[in-house]
C-alpha cells in the first residue's frame, strides 16, 4: 500500500474517548496493541473521516481476531478509534 510499506507503529495515544469506545466493543486497549506487533493487513478506512485514517485487520496475542480503525499521527505514533471482533 502507498505510503504505508514498511511502516510500523510503536507508540498510542489513549484518552477516555477511544479507551470507552474500545470497551463498548469489549476490547482492552492492550489487546487493540497487540494487534500492530503480530500480523496484519491494512488498508484505507471505507468511511472517509480523513486521508490518514486505516482498518487494520490481525490478531492478538492470545488469538483474538480484531479489526481496528486508527488514525497514523506520525512518528511511529497511532490513535486507534474503535474495532470489533472479526
Amino acid at each position: 500500500m502507498s505510503g504505508l510499506t514498511g511502516k510500523r507503529w510503536y507508540f498510542f495515544i489513549w484518552d477516555e474517548e477511544n479507551e470507552e469506545h474500545l470497551d463498548l466493543h469489549r476490547i482492552r486497549p492492550e489487546e487493540a496493541e497487540e494487534v500492530f506487533f503480530n500480523r496484519y493487513v491494512i488498508t484505507p478506512n471505507k468511511k472517509t473521516h480523513g486521508p490518514r485514517r486505516y482498518r487494520i485487520d490481525g490478531k492478538t496475542d492470545g488469538g483474538r481476531k480484531l479489526r481496528l480503525i486508527f488514525e497514523d499521527v506520525g512518528s511511529s505514533m497511532a490513535r486507534i478509534i474503535t474495532g470489533w471482533d472479526l
